[in-house]
């Protein structure tokens, strides 16, 4: 094991930083210290939050807070990453959420596809070079292997090859061929190719051989340049070209290589030349017959699961979209709330007076969703606008946020009254005035929804009411169905009324 790099002084400081920021629980700061002295390199390289979790006995959202509060003080930096559902590669790494685009083309196996922000996109925390040095930090000097099987490939997918547990073995059971080719070099690699596919990628393009079921009697041959970021060929079939793969389960899949060609099974020979000014990392694998896999990945952090973290929201305040761009969300949870009856309030008692208990019913608010993981996206006049990760906590927030109102009445002359609606579905996620906002047909119902409620009433739609674990939550309240109609939606909407008080 390479020696361990750690620098004292600036490891001392950022921990007692991070001791500082909130109360932790027992022993959470001694193991990760541990951790930062003691781990092997590649454990100190995109740590997931879920996993540390598990591994460390702590809550999910204590390990990502405890993380998120690491990466402000420069202990850990923050990692988005696009993990390519077909092969498990990393298609990029970020350090920037502005970074982020939707499109991309794998080049490790020539997928091409958009992504979303719940959908293959992640957020992991590497160890931060001024505290720990690790090899890692260096790409460009790590031996080849530990290049492709280790630092491109996810950590995180689960292998659906049962003889082979681990989805690294399985890339490497299915490697041709692989080493660096030093500029101006000139490679030969010799297989014996059965039917099916072979790849070859420098880690940056990706070309492809198909081989037919009818056998050569002779060897192949094929000569390949790397040029300009490309591979290129004069033989003759070999081009640039986009096909369609498909799943297992029959979904086609869009793929777009440098170079594409058929040939017979049999002896192949691959003559290769870098005619680059830099090293090539050449590696060739060959998938075969297989349909082309659908990667699922361990539970992990989400870039929508981050967005729905109100710590991330607090402490990365300059963490933005770009702005020519929209990320999409497949599926998340909106919940708004407005006080019923403000406007008389502010006759009676005043605008200053009414203004103080606005916002201390917003603190309390916050303290709710905060408490749910979820996070506060706006708030208009006396209006809050939250997204939550799952439909669950964003229900259970809507009946403690009434129970903590009722609670905050006890203390104050004026009545507040809540009226809180929730709907799940896909957004997009933009830039607005600096923060991240969304915006879609969803985001629009979960506004009318909440309008539809009456004093301490919480209205759910369809959507949320059948997710698992919703009606479990409800048990204990009384609920009603009912079909309305709301302003910019076409067909009658299915909501649910929850009464808040508790069945007898």
């Amino acid at each position: 094991m390479p020696d361990i790099k750690v620098n004292d002084q600036q490891l001392d400081g950022r921990l007692s930083q991070l001791e500082q920021a909130r109360p932790w629980s027992p022993r959470v700061m001694s193991k990760l210290e541990r951790f930062i002295r003691s781990a092997p390199d590649f454990d100190l390289l995109r740590v997931n939050p879920v996993q540390y979790a598990v591994e460390r006995s702590m809550t999910e959202a204590e390990a990502l807070d405890l993380l998120l509060h690491a990466t402000k003080v420069g202990l850990f930096e923050m990692d988005w990453h696009i993990v390519c559902p077909h092969c498990g590669y990393i298609i990029d790494s970020l350090h920037n959420m502005s970074q982020l685009r939707i499109h991309h083309l794998c080049p490790i196996c020539g997928a091409e596809r958009d992504y979303a922000l719940d959908d293959y996109i992640q957020i992991a925390f590497s160890i931060s070079p001024q505290v720990r040095d690790i090899q890692y930090h260096h790409p460009e000097s790590l031996n080849i292997e530990d290049l492709y099987f280790n630092y491109r490939l996810s950590k995180d997918v689960i292998s659906p090859v049962p003889e082979l547990p681990s989805w690294r073995d399985a890339i490497m059971h299915i490697t041709k061929y692989i080493r660096y080719v030093q500029p101006g070099e000139k490679v030969t690699a010799a297989f014996e190719l059965p039917p099916g596919v072979l790849r070859a990628t420098d880690g940056r393009a990706c070309l492809q051989l198909s081989a037919t079921h009818e056998q050569n009697e002779q060897a192949s041959a094929i000569g390949i340049r790397l040029m300009n970021g490309k591979f290129q060929s004069d033989s003759p079939g070999m081009q640039p070209r986009s096909l369609t793969g498909y799943t297992a389960e029959n979904h086609p899949v869009q793929f777009r290589f440098d170079l594409e060609g058929e040939l017979p099974s049999g002896r192949l020979v691959i003559e290769l030349e870098n005619m680059q000014d830099r090293r090539s990392p050449l590696w060739i694998y060959q998938p075969g017959e297989l349909p082309t896999p659908a990667l699922a990945l361990r539970p992990s952090l989400s870039g929508k699961k981050l967005l729905t973290t109100q710590t991330f929201r607090d402490l990365f305040r300059s963490e933005v979209i770009n702005r020519g761009e929209t990320l999409s969300i497949k599926d998340i949870t909106f919940l708004f709330t407005d006080l019923k009856g403000s406007t008389a309030m502010y006759e009676q008692i005043g605008d200053a007076k009414a203004y103080f208990l606005v916002h201390q019913h917003f603190d309390a608010l916050s303290r709710v969703i905060r408490d749910r993981n979820g996070a506060i996206v706006k708030t208009i006049g006396d209006a809050v606008m939250a997204v939550f990760d799952n439909p669950v906590e964003a229900t259970s927030a809507a009946l403690e946020m009434i129970d903590a109102l009722n609670e905050f009445n006890h203390t104050i002359s004026q009545e507040l009254i809540l009226k809180v609606g929730i709907h799940r579905g896909h957004s997009i996620a933009v830039t607005v005035n600096e923060r991240i906002d969304y915006f879609g047909q969803n985001v629009n119902i979960a506004a009318r929804v909440h309008a539809l409620a009456d004093a301490n009433e919480v209205y759910v739609t369809a959507d949320v009411y059948n997710s698992p674990g919703v009606s479990d939550a409800l048990k204990a309240h009384h609920v009603v169905p009912d079909e309305v109609l709301v302003k910019g939606v076409i067909e009658k909407l299915h909501v649910y009324k929850i009464g808040h008080h508790h069945k007898d």
